[in-house]
């Protein structure tokens, strides 16, 4: 490729398609090359996949309760050969499409492993082959995109047969009678929980007091007791010392400090890393930290012309996250002057009721903000979540001293919906006063949002008289 390009991106998953996308509209010659599947880890083997599934099972659990509306099923049966063809259609279209639109902008496409060679050339290997066969791209800018790899806890065992991480949970077609699973973040929970609908007897097991890290105390709390109420067995404080295989084939799980066994058939116990080897870094003096590349508010590394996005820096592993970073490395690389916030970043877990939330929990409102005040509703107290018989859950909206929003925090149907707005609203910098005038329809589940507004002032109109 003899022209110089302005952009080259290592890595073809939503943070690098985000920023080739960005750096084409803005004019610039991109180049994204892409060892494996273009729409990265998230569209392929994580987000998409397992929030399909989970929309599947839970299903199969409304099919249960769908007496209490006054339809008669009998026991759902889930095909899951049916169940997996529809969630690799929707992975290739999202794919294709993906591939198209970065064509369509004129994007340069290259299947083959990348690395830097030097600050200004990347090499890329096509994929499967070795030697000779490399192409050299000069580029004014380079992109690492090139997210993050599964690796096994270091625990004893976890490479026996059996010990999945969360890729291969995902592509199991059978139901395994027995789960444990291992974690305390979303994806573990969503897993743990997509098996439990779908008939398995699964024992999560959390090393620290919450089920969801990261998470406001009171909503992992409510998270757990909901779990835990349908049936989920849930072990806190409790880390994993062995994976051991029984004389019968199955895994025993062994808990640390005496605290017991745990008999599986399939043990989900798995972790990502940051993947940065092979890309050439230390040649052209990139830095690393514990494996994760340190960047700026502007994604750019120590070295000049060189940024990075996603799961390959630091921080928390989400694939919006890596799209709106992807965005502003796009827009730096073309001259622009972005600058990533992270202060509005919407945290999410695909549970039923699902989970999210946005800015600061309340312990750590407490800190920042001594004179905060705290809003929050029960969903129980919502029409609209009556109506759908899911009143599981809680609204909590947090506010300093002058009524600008610090974070809200939602367990209910439709959060991870609902807390769009709720960053919006933070990102424009509202106070709950100006939430409490929005104007949400009837029968919705907003009303329960802009009501914990209004319980910040304790001027809410269906709680209960101070």
């Amino acid at each position: 490729m003899a022209e110089l390009q302005d952009l080259v991106v290592i890595g073809g998953g939503a943070g690098g398609f985000a920023a080739a996308m960005r750096a084409a509209q803005l004019g610039g010659r991109v180049t994204v090359i892409e060892s494996t599947h273009y729409g990265g880890n998230c569209m392929n083997k994580a987000c998409i996949p397992l929030t399909y599934l989970m929309s599947g099972a839970r299903l199969v659990d409304c099919a249960r309760k769908a007496g209490r509306f006054g339809v008669q099923v009998g026991e759902p049966q889930v095909d899951m050969e049916v169940l997996h063809a529809r969630k690799d259609l929707i992975i290739e279209g999202l794919r294709l499409g993906t591939e198209q639109l970065m064509a369509e902008y004129g994007i340069t496409l290259v299947e083959g492993q990348g690395k830097l060679i030097a600050r200004d050339t990347v090499e890329a290997m096509p994929t499967g082959v070795t030697g000779s066969g490399a192409q050299q791209i000069k580029a004014r800018n380079v992109l690492l995109a090139t997210g993050s790899v599964p690796a096994q806890l270091p625990i004893e065992g976890a490479d026996l047969p059996g010990v999945l991480g969360t890729e291969e949970a995902i592509e199991l077609h059978e139901v395994p009678e027995r789960v444990v699973v291992v974690g305390a973040q979303p994806w573990d929970l969503e897993l743990a929980q997509y098996f439990h609908f779908l008939g398995s007897q699964v024992t999560l097991i959390v090393e620290g007091d919450q089920v969801l890290e990261g998470a406001d105390r009171e909503v992992a709390q409510r998270l757990g007791k909901l779990l835990h109420d349908s049936g989920l067995a849930i072990k806190r404080r409790t880390a994993v010392e062995a994976i051991r295989e029984a004389d019968d084939g199955a895994l025993v799980v062994v808990l640390a400090e005496g605290k017991g066994e745990v008999a599986a058939d399939k043990v989900l116990a798995a972790r990502r890393l940051p993947n940065s080897v092979g890309l050439g870094l230390r040649q052209v003096g990139v830095r690393t930290e514990g494996g994760a590349v340190p960047v700026n508010d502007r994604m750019e590394t120590n070295v000049p012309g060189v940024y990075a996005i996603g799961d390959v820096t630091k921080g928390i592993m989400w694939s919006h996250k890596a799209n709106a970073e992807g965005i502003v490395a796009g827009e730096c690389a073309m001259g622009q002057h972005s600058r990533m916030e992270y202060d509005a970043l919407p945290h999410c877990a695909y549970t039923w009721p699902q989970v999210a939330w946005v800015g600061l929990t309340e312990e750590e409102a407490e800190v920042a903000c001594p004179q905060m005040r705290v809003g929050q509703v029960p969903v129980a107290i919502n029409p609209y979540a009556m109506i759908l018989d899911e009143t599981a859950g809680v609204m909590k909206v947090i506010a300093g001293k002058y009524g600008r929003i610090l974070g809200v925090h939602l367990v209910a149907p439709g959060a991870v919906d609902l807390i769009n707005g709720a960053a919006l609203a933070m990102m424009s910098e509202a106070t709950v006063e100006e939430l409490m005038r929005f104007i949400p329809r009837h029968p919705s589940l907003g009303e329960a949002l802009v009501d914990a507004a209004m319980d910040v002032e304790k001027r809410s109109l269906h709680m209960p008289k101070w």
